[in-house]
């Protein structure tokens, strides 16, 4: 569907609003009599919801919302409700959709009637438990030994008011993808085995257990995101007692609801299936291809093989799929261990550190829930130190995850969640999040699975050419991110950039994976955290698992050291990098200015800084100025180091965008040196009230510790810290750092920017110039085309796309009876005759310029080696005297 002002330009044939005229010109006008019409019809009361956060009382918001909202019309309109957009036509179809990046998935779609009103019972829900399924028995185990899918997914998408599809999806390997149809038979079958089995009646019990726990048990969010939601809740058809329990609890089963979905609504005939690619040749599909409207993908739509339907109907034949049995990880304890206290403990205590390990721990004082949180992590220096070993553990993370799947699943219904990563910091982490019930039994198979994993050589061909194919994709992520990529490669003292990683590839064996995976273990020194319904003792018995398990010898404290590379003081560089995906017509810039943290207010001084300067770099750079979509600044700290960094991802030139934050830059040093104190006090409380904000819940409590853990700072109480130094800093202090570290014209500031460049080049006759228009008026007046020339140059000075001016002539020549066909086609050729004769001139400086004294990185690699290394991290807490205390402690 067009935007309003789509459709306007459309219409009138201008390709902008017309700034010299109050009302936009043609444009403005036609953009608001068709908004107006828009709210004479559809703005209504009625199907609106609203809800308001604030400290103030009920009484107090309640006037606040009647004073705001009263005047909204009430048109006595009823929430619309869809019907399903799908007939014959669509069902039954295949799709063959090509992708721009080399992913291989297929989904099938069944349009379903609308679940929000089965809310009690959810029988696509419930049925989705058993199709996304992962334990043994299950569509996605058969798949995966079969080595056509490394994922699965499963459940009902409410698409409009009135209907939703049921969806199944996987991700293919490129044998997946040879064999789709042995897959989408495999998919169908596993359908027809839940057609013919009589769901026994503890599945559903089990079921509304598990999510009656998720809702008693759920964790607080953000109050933000919590209001918005309640929101969009209230023009669903739930009673208002169960507004916040309808979208969770489940209360009774409805077995003619779930046999009619199975028998009906997932009928093979009901769905369509959608099959995306990068490359369909080892399939044989060669075209004709059509192209998609709004984004030029290219697709075929065909019929599915009538011979995979007729199968379908039938019976299951795949004897590998079975229901799963019952889970052993469903939570039978939920007792919480409640202490009182004043005030909830702001850091984890250092409760034992041994030459394998170091355990922090902390008892839940403020949220009251059954769950906790388990980590380890596990820092050897052999993991990261070559780019083949770092590509080797995107292997052992890949591999053993894999492996341990049907394992974890059960746990995951149960609301015991893990995850095994590895990250930039050259850190395995293996952590664990959910109900403290059963989670330690978790741990210790994640444990024994992970040190003792043996590769087989099926899944290690599988994943390395997943892995190869998810390298390859990252070179064709949006510029913005690539952009920041680099950046990160640049600043580490030790990383692996996409192209390195990629080299490697060829070189890797299972068998040096497998001693790999030995060797990291072998040396190491593990950081242990729990967090939550979890006591001493608890934590305790963690720690001796860990080390029994691992069984990891000590590393030298200099083997545990990481560094930022520290750039020249009153020096600029520029790094250029192309973008390899062909299709992508944005660049993108990462501005980088580094600061030493060389003083406990300087983090402070940097975190207000940026704090002033978020909005009004969204509002000048890309709102006012309007240089892309993707416009943001922030603050980086890093290993002894700190940056104010700003990136935007745009169509106009790299070197315009940098001039572009370089004036943005000189102009906020105006505005700050100018600031009213009073608003410069206001700003200041605001940051200071958010960074003493209250924790939401349990999960963003464990992330703060594990960041200043990994960080090897172990400054637990920063944001506190900070708060109290934010607010002591005065005007004149923010003036001097900016003047020091941010303002272009210093010459002590350090900078560092990333251009990430499209491969296509902006076409200079992609408008029609005012010169083009003025001959063309001649060649209209020559014709005897009635033209309003007030009109036509007002219109003119917009230099509107060559696309829209042709469309409009074209519709208004052909109105004209007294023109020939061969003289209509004469003047319509002749538009792109003058817009290539007469381009559009090039706004003065639009492309950019180098700024002078800027130096040009061209290997990133050599100019690393040129750099200095940052002092390693300091930690604040003296970790010998502190579990020499907690020794005492325990013995007491």
């Amino acid at each position: 569907m067009n935007t309003l002002t789509q459709a306007a330009r459309q219409l009138t044939g201008s390709e902008t609003m017309d700034e010299s005229q109050a009302d936009g010109g043609p444009v403005g006008r036609e953009t608001r009599r068709r908004l107006i019409e828009w709210w004479e019809r559809h703005y209504c009361a009625s199907i609106m919801g609203l809800s308001i956060l604030g400290r103030e009382s009920l009484d107090t918001l309640t006037t606040m919302a009647l004073e705001r909202f009263s005047s909204i019309p009430n048109r006595g309109l009823s929430l619309p409700v869809e019907s399903i957009p799908w007939g014959p036509e669509q069902q039954g179809n295949i799709l063959f959709a090509r992708t721009v990046m080399d992913v291989d998935t297929m989904e099938i779609s069944f349009p379903i009637g609308r679940q929000d009103i089965l809310y009690k019972h959810k029988p696509a829900t419930f049925l989705s438990h058993f199709i996304g399924h992962e334990g043994a028995g299950s569509l996605l185990s058969y798949l995966k030994n079969k080595g056509w899918v490394t994922q699965l997914w499963s459940g009902p998408q409410s698409s409009a008011r009135g209907f939703a599809f049921m969806k199944i999806n996987v991700k293919l390997t490129k044998t997946g993808l040879k064999e789709y149809k042995s897959v989408l038979e495999a998919m169908y079958s596993y359908l027809s085995l839940l057609r013919a089995t009589q769901i026994p009646a503890w599945n559903f019990e089990e079921f509304r257990s598990l999510q009656e726990i998720r809702f008693r048990f759920s964790q607080k969010q953000s109050p933000d995101s919590y209001v918005v939601r309640l929101s969009e809740l209230l023009s669903r058809p739930y009673p208002k007692e169960q507004i916040l329990s309808a979208q969770t609890k489940v209360w009774e089963q409805d077995d003619a609801l779930t046999r009619d979905l199975l028998e009906n609504g997932f009928a093979p005939r009901a769905g369509s299936v959608m099959l995306s690619s990068k490359d369909f040749s080892s399939i044989g599909l060669e075209g004709p291809w059509l192209n998609e409207k709004w984004y030029g993908t290219e697709y075929i739509i065909q019929r599915i093989d009538p011979a995979i339907l007729e199968k379908a109907a039938g019976p299951n034949t795949i004897s590998e799929l079975f229901l799963p049995p019952p889970n052993e990880f469903v939570p039978k304890d939920l007792h919480v261990d409640r202490i009182d206290v004043k005030e909830p403990t702001k850091r984890p205590n250092l409760l034992r550190r041994t030459e394998a390990s170091t355990l922090w721990h902390k008892k839940d004082d403020q949220f009251w829930l059954p769950k906790g949180y388990a980590g380890v992590f596990i820092h050897s220096p052999a993991a990261n130190c070559s780019a083949k070993n770092a590509l080797m553990m995107r292997f052992i993370e890949c591999l053993i995850t894999d492996a341990l799947t049907e394992y974890s699943y059960d746990a995951s219904l149960a609301g015991l969640d893990y995850s095994l990563s590895f990250g930039e910091d050259g850190i395995l982490s293996l952590q664990t999040s959910g109900y403290t019930d059963k989670m330690l039994v978790l741990l210790q198979h994640l444990l024994d699975k992970t040190k003792n994993h043996v590769i087989r050589q099926d899944r290690f061909d599988l994943y390395k050419e997943e892995i190869a194919q998810a390298i390859e994709n990252a070179k064709k992520r949006e510029p913005h991110i690539l952009a920041h990529d680099w950046m990160d490669h640049c600043l580490r003292d030790v990383g692996w950039n996409v192209f390195q990683l990629l080299e490697e590839i060829p070189h890797v064996t299972s068998q040096h994976v497998q001693e790999h995976l030995a060797e990291i273990f072998r040396r190491a020194h593990v950081s242990i955290l729990l967090t939550g319904n979890f006591t001493e003792e608890d934590a305790l018995k963690a720690q001796d698992l860990v080390e029994s398990q691992l069984g990891t010898r000590p590393i030298l404290p200099t083997e545990a050291i990481s560094r930022t590379m520290l750039l020249p003081r009153g020096k600029e560089y520029l790094h250029n990098e192309t973008l390899t995906n062909p299709k992508e017509t944005n660049n993108a810039v990462e501005y980088y200015l580094q600061i030493p943290q060389d003083s406990e207010i300087s983090q402070a001084k940097l975190l207000l800084l940026a704090h002033l300067v978020n909005e009004p770099t969204f509002s000048i750079l890309r709102t006012r100025e309007q240089l892309g979509y993707i416009v943001s600044s922030y603050s980086w700290v890093q290993i002894s180091v700190m940056a104010m960094a700003f990136r935007i991802q745009s169509e106009k030139p790299t070197l315009y965008v940098e001039n572009r934050i370089e004036a943005f830059l000189k102009d906020f040093k105006q505005t700050l040196t100018t600031m009213e104190r009073t608003e410069f006090e206001s700003q200041r409380q605001g940051l200071v009230n958010r960074l003493l904000e209250k924790l939401d819940n349990l999960d963003q409590e464990s992330s703060r510790f594990v960041s200043k853990i990994l960080d090897g700072t172990y400054d637990f109480t920063l944001r506190e810290k900070n708060a109290r130094r934010i607010e002591k800093l005065t005007l004149e202090d923010m003036v001097e750092f900016y003047n020091t570290y941010i303002d272009p014209e210093s010459t002590s500031r350090a900078k560092l920017s990333m251009h990430i460049h499209s491969q296509s080049k902006p076409s200079t006759n992609f408008n029609f110039s005012v010169a083009a228009s003025k001959i063309y008026l001649e060649d209209l007046k020559e014709a005897q085309v009635p033209v309003d020339e007030a009109q036509y140059t007002t219109l003119s000075k917009a230099e509107p796309s060559v696309d829209s001016v042709v469309g409009f002539w074209t519709k208004y020549l052909g109105t004209l009876a007294t023109l020939t066909p061969e003289r209509r086609q004469k003047l319509l050729d002749r538009i792109k005759e003058l817009a290539e004769l007469h381009p559009v001139k090039p706004v003065e400086g639009s492309s950019g310029v180098l700024k002078e004294g800027t130096i040009i990185v061209d290997d990133l690699q050599a100019f690393k080696k040129t750099l200095q290394m940052s002092r390693p991290t300091v930690s604040v807490i003296d970790l010998d005297e502190e579990a020499r205390q907690a020794t005492v402690s325990s013995r007491l």
